[in-house]
């Protein structure tokens, strides 16, 4: 076995060059981060979901104001077609005592 001197590590060859002594020696490790960490710019598909739901939300909201809209309309249409028709009858003489019989 060979003698270990200083210019050599303990597998007898240079520390420099010794590919086992500086994968195993010592390193400092890096602090921790403190606090929140940074956002990422590449958060897209977060925020494309989110897009993306408000969006169909947004056309669900849209379709029932559109539904209450027309069926208000719907409503107003039937009143109309009632009162022309009372209208109508009124004017042909379909009312109590409207025209003698004979």
């Amino acid at each position: 076995m060979e003698v270990v001197t200083s210019t050599t590590c303990p597998h007898g060859l240079s520390p420099k060059t010794c590919q086992i002594c500086r994968v195993l020696e010592p390193t400092a490790v890096p602090a921790a981060r403190s606090g929140r960490s940074a956002r990422r710019s590449g958060g897209l598909p977060g925020n494309l979901a989110v897009v993306a739901i408000v969006a169909v939300v947004g056309f669900v909201a849209l379709g029932w104001l559109l539904a209450a809209f027309f069926a208000v309309l719907r409503i107003l249409e039937l009143v109309a077609v009632a009162a022309v028709a009372g209208w109508v009858g009124w004017k042909l003489g379909v009312r109590q005592g409207g025209r003698p019989r004979g």
